[in-house]
């Protein structure tokens, strides 16, 4: 079965061809990208861009399964998850002391833990599908494999919501098999064993309590399998104290009827959410997969290149003159009525020509367009913390490339934290390139910025 696109590698590779591009002429990108754009003019964003990535870096095709391969670490892992499942329940039973099974201690561990742990899981995915960064342990163990994995801890930080969606899927992926190991190791060795079900050895509730308890637990289900459910006498039977010597044969009888109850609760409070969420990350993981892939830093010049030609040659009069170059802008998808955009020129860092003087953002009316930087710190907070912020979704912010980026200009943006995505746009000095290393200090600079999403381009001024 071919696997859904974009994946992961496509990712990986459209960041690696977007970082060689930095280094290419931009008259060559324009003509490379039409000709590419030729065979794919009707389709929509997304497969053009695959078409484009396809044929600019052709992907490797590999036959063999590579031991280190996603595909077989992920083989791996699920085999290990059913196998740890069914190991944990048959030893918990067959630890349980004089075949006694601890009711209150199944269902702490493989029933009320694994909720919980599906519980935290939702609310990350949550805040990841809504766009937030969610708090991890220092010794995540997704962190450990992020900073082993790849080259680089801050590499595709633009597309860490896949990075964390990917891990949310294979984590409840893993846990369902866990549970599913756990739910056949229950089914299997009491089968072939004798086993009682008891409580009270620990606690101490009384036997009204722990009866509304499992009425409450058996809700989802005890209109239509009674079978599931303990009735009273055999919550009454079942209470042990570790004092006792003897049980009677009746006894033991009794306290196998749990064990219908404690399969229920098995399925319902810790396989089922685990299966649900694995769903729901499956599904959610590919739209921001395919939402990353479109809007990583430079794919949308890509388009605007493959889109319309940027140069081209219009003769000025019949008469022979010189043909007279018509420059189009390369939009940064935006366009002139988008009321969601904010455009900040910190410093005077567009000119007095104004956006109109970079192709990039001949769209852009000045009247989107807010100074900062010239003012006091404080006058300026206070005529960003008067923006719209929340009705805003992308935050363009144009510096001086020439300049290093300075701390005040990170305090200066803390107001705009809500916005979704920031693009630091690198305004050059008229007929000068843009050294490397200024775009490497700036790189790092917006890695620190309080955005979820944020990513450096580089201007071009309009050729007159």
């Amino acid at each position: 079965m071919t696997q859904s696109r974009p994946n992961l590698g496509d990712l990986y590779r459209l960041a690696a061809q977007l970082e060689q591009d930095r280094e290419q002429p931009v008259a060559a990108l324009r003509e490379r990208d039409r000709a590419v754009a030729a065979e794919q003019a009707d389709a929509a964003a997304l497969p053009r861009l695959l078409h484009w990535l396809d044929t600019v870096s052709p992907a490797v095709a590999t036959t063999v399964l590579q031991p280190l391969s996603e595909a077989s670490a992920a083989l791996l892992a699920r085999l290990l998850a059913l196998l740890a499942g069914f190991a944990a329940m048959a030893g918990f039973l067959l630890g349980s002391e004089r075949a006694l099974v601890n009711v209150f201690l199944f269902l702490a561990l493989f029933v009320l833990l694994q909720f919980l742990l599906s519980l935290l899981a939702a609310v990350m995915m949550w805040r990841t599908v809504r766009g937030h960064v969610p708090m991890a342990l220092p010794l995540h163990p997704g962190r450990w494999i992020v900073q082993r994995s790849l080259p680089d801890r801050r590499t595709l930080r633009e597309a860490q919501p896949v990075l964390r969606m990917l891990f949310l899927r294979y984590g409840q992926e893993l846990g369902a098999l866990f549970t599913l190991g756990a739910a056949l190791a229950f089914l299997l060795v009491p089968a072939l064993g004798e086993f009682s079900f008891v409580w009270g050895s620990t606690f101490n509730p009384g036997a009204g309590l722990v009866q509304r308890l499992t009425e409450t637990l058996a809700l989802p289900w005890s209109a239509w399998l009674p079978l599931a459910t303990v009735p009273s006498e055999v919550v009454a039977n079942s209470r042990f104290h570790p004092a006792t010597v003897a049980l009677n044969r009746s006894d033991i009888e009794s306290m196998r009827g749990w064990w219908p109850f404690l399969w229920a609760c098995l399925l319902v409070y810790a396989l089922l959410p685990r299966l649900l969420l694995w769903v729901l990350s499956r599904l959610f993981s590919r739209r921001l997969l395919a939402r990353s892939f479109l809007h990583y830093p430079g794919a949308e010049q890509v388009l605007a290149r493959m889109q319309a030609p940027l140069v081209r040659t219009r003769a000025t009069e019949a008469t022979g003159a010189p043909a007279a170059l018509e420059l189009e802008p390369a939009p940064l998808g935006i366009a002139a009525t988008d009321a969601s955009l904010l455009l900040l020129d910190y410093g005077g860092a567009l000119g007095p020509g104004g956006p109109a003087d970079f192709e990039e953002l001949m769209t852009v009316p000045p009247g989107q367009v807010l100074v900062v930087g010239a003012a006091a710190l404080q006058d300026d907070l206070a005529r960003l913390a008067e923006l719209p912020v929340a009705a805003s979704e992308r935050l363009l912010l144009v510096v001086k490339a020439w300049e290093p980026p300075l701390g005040e200009l990170r305090d200066l943006l803390k107001p705009l934290a809500a916005v979704p995505r920031c693009t630091v746009l690198l305004a050059p000095l008229p007929g000068r390139a843009i050294p490397h290393r200024k775009v490497e200090d700036w790189r790092s600079f917006a890695r620190s910025l309080p955005f979820a999403s944020v990513d450096v381009q580089l201007l071009n001024r309009v050729q007159r």
